[in-house]
This record gives C-alpha cells, sequence and structure tokens, in this order.
C-alpha cells in the first residue's frame, strides 16, 4: 500500500521538486476579474507578478471545489494507497474544511487531512518534512500524527518590499502608507494563529535583514528538519539574504531550501519579499 502526499498549490513548492518527490499538487484559481488561471498551471509565479503590475485591483484566489477534491483523492483511494493532504491554513481559506466534509461524505478512512496553520514556504516545509517522514519508513497515519505535533514547531519570517499591496487589500491607510514608504518602511511579517501578522516595522531593507537574523539565531532552529528561504519575485533579494546567513550565522545557506513565492501570499505583500521558515527544537 503506497502512500501518497498531496498539497495545494499555496506551498509555492516547484513542479520539479513536486514531480522528484510525488507529490500531487491542487491548483488553488486566481481570478483577475473574470479571467481565472489555475495557480502553477496556467500561471507562473513569474506571470503572476507581470499582471499584479498592470491592475488597479486586487486578484483575488478561490479554494477548490469539493468535486475537484474528490476526483484527486478517489484517484489515489480507489487504487488502494493511503493519503496524507496538507493543505493551507483553515482561516485563511476553505480548503481544509472542504477537504473534511469530502472525507466525511466518503468515509474515507484512509485520508488524513492536515490543517497546516500556514501558508507558502512554511507550509512548503510541512510538505516536505512529509516527504523525509515518508522515507524514513512512517505510516500514513504515523505521518499524520508527527505533522500535527510538529506544525506548532514551524515559524516563519519575511520582510515586505513595498506597502503598495498592503494599502490596495486594505490593511493598511493610504496615509500610513504614503508616510511609511517616504520612511522606507520594511514591515516585517509572520503567521499566528493560522494569520499573516506584522510584529516588526524597520526602516530600510538593511535593518529588514538585521532583523531576520535576530529572529533566526533566536529561534533554535532545527537543522535536522526542512528549512527554506525565500522570496517574491526577487530571486537576487534572496541570494542576498543568503549571503547573510552564510557570514553572519553558523547555518549552512546551502542547506536552506529556495523558494518563489507565488499569488496566494503574494497579492497581499507585491515583489520584494523575502524571508525564511523553519522548525524550531523541540
Amino acid at each position: 500500500m503506497a502512500i501518497k502526499i498531496i498539497t495545494d498549490s499555496s506551498s509555492d513548492l516547484s513542479l520539479a521538486y513536486a514531480a522528484e518527490n510525488d507529490i500531487e499538487i491542487i491548483p488553488l484559481r486566481i481570478l483577475f476579474g473574470e479571467e481565472s488561471y489555475l495557480s502553477g498551471v496556467e500561471m507562473t509565479p513569474d506571470q503572476f507578478f507581470r499582471k499584479l503590475e498592470t491592475v488597479e485591483e486586487l486578484p483575488k484566489t478561490s479554494q477548490p471545489t469539493p468535486g475537484e477534491l474528490t476526483e484527486v483523492f478517489s484517484r489515489y483511494l480507489d487504487a488502494g494507497d493511503e493519503v496524507v493532504a496538507v493543505f493551507i491554513s483553515g482561516r485563511m481559506s476553505g480548503t481544509y474544511h472542504a477537504a473534511c466534509l469530502v472525507k466525511e461524505n466518503m468515509g474515507w478512512d484512509r485520508l488524513h487531512i492536515v490543517d497546516s496553520g500556514t501558508v507558502t514556504f512554511a507550509l512548503g516545509i510541512l510538505v516536505m518534512e512529509a516527504v523525509r517522514l515518508k522515507g524514513l519508513g512512517y505510516s500514513a497515519k504515523e505521518i499524520f500524527d508527527t505533522l500535527e505535533r510538529e506544525k506548532s514547531q514551524v515559524y516563519l519570517y519575511a520582510s515586505v518590499g513595498t506597502l503598495k499591496y498592503l494599502q490596495m487589500g486594505g490593511r493598511l491607510s493610504s496615509t500610513s502608507a504614503f508616510f511609511g514608504s517616504v520612511l522606507g518602511i520594511k514591515p516585517i511579517i509572520t503567521i499566528k494563529d493560522g494569520l499573516v501578522e506584522a510584529i516588526q516595522k524597520q526602516r530600510g531593507q538593511k535593518n529588514a535583514f538585521e532583523a531576520l537574523l535576530k529572529l533566526m539565531q533566536n529561534g533554535n532552529l532545527d537543522v535536522e528538519r526542512p528549512h527554506i528561504i525565500a522570496h517574491t519575485d526577487q530571486p537576487a533579494l534572496m541570494e542576498e539574504l543568503a549571503a547573510l546567513i552564510r557570514e553572519r550565522t553558523d547555518f549552512d545557506a546551502d542547506a536552506f531550501a529556495r523558494c518563489d513565492i507565488g499569488a496566494t501570499v503574494g497579492v497581499h505583500v507585491g515583489p520584494g519579499a523575502c524571508g525564511f521558515a523553519f522548525f524550531a527544537k523541540e
């Protein structure tokens, strides 16, 4: 009996990584007005940010339908496999709750569904941890139980490069956005209680990176489990952060996976966001 790992496109895992590790990625939809695109399938992160630059109203994302979830799950369950599905925070999307309803309606006891409580590359490393545990010979139930325990140990920190999209989304007033932009304010964000939350404000990218490095050094990072650095539309900025990790910490910057952040979070922060996610030691 095989184990199939499933996630959604908000995990921002690359298609190459998914193919290499036998992961099924269920795409969320990106809605630019009347135009609809399957995230990661019909629209790459690069294409998303190019289109984002041209709009006056922020796009929206929508969850997979119960029918789409049923089709994906049944493909593996009908073949006798067990499934571990790790989804975006239930407070950010209805994907997890829809999947639970499908499981209940279909009576699938070989379907194990995790509410990650997070999103983007933090969700990504939880899926990577599932892959690691599968490789160690864990059963589907053991993977599920371990992820349920470990998900509270996942930390994401990132700096936001522009205030424009926070303002467009109603998360920041136009006055605050104006003065913040003039002063070069870079919010530092994390995930708390299943939602994105700003925890600091720094002036300039240099100070933002300094704040991120302190959070990493004080975070009790577990090098034995997956860790990752990520960016929105500025890979050079991500490598600048990697260089600082290499120079200023005892961590191996090359051991961090790399991630291009896509639409689900990119729509709120825009280009120029950069950060990392890791598991804290137990």
